[in-house]
């Protein structure tokens, strides 16, 4: 564009040679100064204008377009002929970062809103951060970046959390109520031993336990009436999810395997334990889950949580703190493990049984491994149900 005002001005220049008058001599003028003015109109412009996200977070579900909004302010009453948005992104598991740009030009007194459809490809959180904003003037003589805080003072980050399509299970789940861990919740639908919490009062019928009887309500109803003891939440299974991985598509297996084997257990009334360890805060994450309220709090924590890489044994800062605890079924959501990894698992004596859910890139169908307390199944994503469908948990 310097080009093209070069030759106008050459032209305004040349007019005013060949030509005698005031309006020749006003264009030259204007021409020469042109440059100057518009040097100082993008400059008062490139401090006053504000750009930020109207979201910090947003959710969506896999493959599902998201609606990314941008807003550009001009409180000023010259229009800009073109602000360039320079985006920098980048998902929870992907090394690197990309760009994306936005030019479009902003009316004076306007804010001037800008749509993105966004789709991920993979789960996880993606995050978006305004890197950089630019200015230009109509003949693109000048640029001018603006100044940090005219989009630090508003949202210069949004970030979209990417759920899965759970995969619909339909596998057989053995009853782990009576396994016996001690538990400060019961089940609001399952009487049991435990004489610290009154799960129901009845009148007495023939069977009934006499050390049960309610002797003082039995003596105000003149009728014996028997006390029914509540059944404590055993959480006695436990999903441990691996989140040590720097491949997008085994993430993306582990996560949907690892919430859908849950969302199974949570539709059949199943209490259970989800855990993960937190690079980030390097602590062991661990979450009860009695309900689909639990289950989407523990979702809504897991995708937030950020993949690691390490050369460090990947089931080290499960061990490490669990020692005490004792499962009757421990699941192990992860990537493939070596053999010394599993060995250490299988004999610590964490669970009576043990289920290792391996997301692998092979294709070609694998049977699962299955020993007398033991089972190795591999899962691609896409084809977890049919992968998972002849596993008892």
């Amino acid at each position: 564009m310097i080009f093209v005002y070069l030759i106008l001005l050459a032209i305004s220049v040349f007019f005013y040679i060949m030509y005698t008058g005031n309006f020749s001599y006003y264009l030259m003028v204007f021409m020469t100064v042109l440059p100057i003015l518009l040097f100082i109109l993008d400059f008062y412009i490139s401090r006053k204008l504000k750009v930020c996200f109207t979201q910090i977070a947003q959710k969506a579900n896999e493959k599902t377009p998201v609606r990314l909004e941008v807003v550009a302010s001009n409180p000023t009453i010259f229009p800009i002929a073109n602000l360039e948005i320079v985006l920098e992104y980048h998902s929870a598991v992907d090394k690197g970062k990309s760009i994306a740009k936005i030019n479009t030009p902003v009316m004076p007194k306007e804010s001037h809103s800008m749509m993105l459809n966004v789709a991920s490809l993979h789960l996880g959180s993606v995050e978006f951060r305004i890197k950089k904003c630019r200015i230009f003037d109509f003949l693109r003589l000048f640029k001018f970046k603006l100044r940090g805080k005219n989009y630090k003072q508003g949202l210069k980050e949004s970030t979209i959390f990417v759920f899965p399509q759970y995969s619909r299970l339909d596998n057989n789940i053995s009853d782990y109520s009576y396994f016996g861990i001690d538990s400060d919740e019961f089940f609001p639908d399952k009487k049991g031993d435990d004489p610290s919490q009154i799960f129901d009062i009845h009148e007495y019928i023939e069977g009934d336990k006499p050390n049960r009887i309610h002797w003082k309500l039995s003596a105000k109803q003149d009728t014996v009436m028997v006390k029914d003891y509540s059944m404590p939440m055993s959480f006695a299974l436990d999903i441990f999810i691996n989140l040590n991985t720097d491949s997008s598509k085994k993430y993306d297996a582990i996560i949907e395997s690892a919430l859908s084997v849950s969302m199974l257990l949570t539709e059949r009334g199943i209490s259970h334990c989800i855990s993960w360890f937190d690079k980030q805060t390097n602590t062991l994450q661990s979450f009860n889950i009695k309900d689909e309220q639990d289950h989407i709090d523990c979702a809504e924590n897991l995708i937030k949580t950020k993949t690691y890489s390490s050369v460090e044994s990947p089931i080290y800062p499960f061990t490490a703190e669990n020692e005490q605890i004792n499962f009757a079924h421990l699941i192990v959501v992860s990537q493939q493990l070596q053999d010394n990894d599993i060995d250490q698992i299988t004999s610590s004596g964490f669970a009576s049984r043990y289920l290792f859910i391996f997301a692998v890139k092979d294709l070609q169908p694998q049977q699962p491994e299955i020993s007398e307390n033991v089972c190795i199944v591999r899962v691609q994503k896409d084809h977890i149900a049919q992968a998972l469908s002849d596993i008892e948990f």
